[in-house]
């Protein structure tokens, strides 16, 4: 029970984040750590987008994940996490650096 009500917080607080950040309006979430190097290097108006659009990919697989049990869905959804943190860093890399 505790498991499915926590992936339920999850998807809620990750769709919401995601949202946020897709529509613009979640810049707060980007702030810390090194925040002027991080400007001088990337686009932050993109890497909102980005970010955006992974956190809502995220809440969707994790929503889904909810709902099963078996073995092979939860190795599914942990291999798509990692899909979709390996395809956010190539974009990041490659199509929110500043020119």
């Amino acid at each position: 029970m505790f498991d499915q009500s926590f992936s339920f917080i999850l998807t809620i607080a990750a769709l919401v984040a995601g949202f946020m950040l897709f529509t613009g309006h979640g810049s707060f979430f980007m702030k810390g750590g090194n925040t002027q190097a991080r400007a001088r290097k990337y686009d932050e108006k993109k890497m909102e987008k980005v970010s955006g659009i992974c956190l809502i990919l995220i809440g969707v697989a994790t929503g889904v994940d909810a709902f099963t049990t078996s073995v092979a869905a939860k190795i599914a959804y942990v291999v798509i996490l990692f899909v979709i943190l390996a395809v956010f860093l190539f974009v990041l890399r490659t199509k929110c650096i500043k020119k």
